[in-house]
């Protein structure tokens, strides 16, 4: 199978490697779509502080089942299917707290561990979430970065529903932290950039409110839009030290 490897920053090479051996806890998946992160792009201009080279990467995907181990049962042949690319411990205090997404050795398939740019990829049975079968590949490969998204709003232990809402930054992830927000009942979204296409591209997705922040002064925008008692949560989402 075909197989991309970054040797070095900004060297990808494809080569050709055996279809992994499946374990009998395991699924073998064919690989349809991988999105590309921003920390993908880190990685690739040598910036990420946590990936050394040789590494495979890819960990935003979706796939078809092909194969499944002897003792797996809940997947068959042609489901549609997303990763879970976290590998935790299981041992540590984060973990048995439930906070595996903190585990104290807690690796990340392309980052950390092999990636899935691959057109197989073996993955523990544990790993796999099944898509409906009517979602397309694209829609599933966004299943992680969603999962961010709607991760971040509940940790904010805030009902949403009709709140007003502030996000910083038009991104993927911001955009999908607007579009979560908007879907778990808030009343009105506003969101920020210095981007006038991600705006123009969060306007479509539903985004009640888009304030383009190098022409609009954003404390006058909230006072517009929400009125004296303002937004009753605010969302940082650039990981731009200015913003925070």
């Amino acid at each position: 199978m075909m197989q991309a490897v970054m040797e070095s920053p900004g060297n990808i090479k494809f080569r050709q490697v055996n279809i992994p051996e499946l374990h009998e806890d395991q699924v073998l998946i064919k690989i349809k779509r991988i999105g590309i992160c921003g920390s993908d792009i880190h990685v690739y201009h040598g910036k990420h502080p946590f990936t050394t080279y040789p590494v495979v990467q890819g960990h935003e995907v979706s796939g078809e089942v092909v194969i499944t181990g002897a003792n797996v049962s809940g997947f068959k042949k042609g489901d549609r299917v997303t990763i879970q690319p976290q590998i935790t411990c299981g041992q540590c205090l984060q973990c048995k707290n439930g906070c595996y997404h903190i585990c104290d050795n807690l690796k990340v398939m392309g980052f950390q561990d092999t990636g899935m740019a691959s057109e197989f990829f073996a993955v523990d049975r544990k790993k796999l979430h099944k898509l409906p079968g009517s979602m397309s590949f694209d829609k599933g490969a966004l299943i992680e970065p969603l999962a961010v998204a709607f991760h971040a709003i509940r940790q904010s232990c805030i009902n949403l529903f009709k709140k007003n809402i502030i996000v910083f930054g038009a991104g993927p992830i911001g955009n999908l932290v607007a579009q979560t927000a908007k879907a778990m009942g808030a009343n009105s979204v506003m969101i920020t950039d210095i981007s006038q296409f991600r705006l123009d591209l969060a306007r479509q997705c539903g985004i009640d409110y888009t304030v383009n922040v190098q022409n609009s002064d954003i404390v006058k925008a909230v006072e517009d839009f929400f009125g004296p008692e303002k937004a009753d949560l605010i969302l940082d989402c650039p990981g731009n030290q200015n913003t925070i």
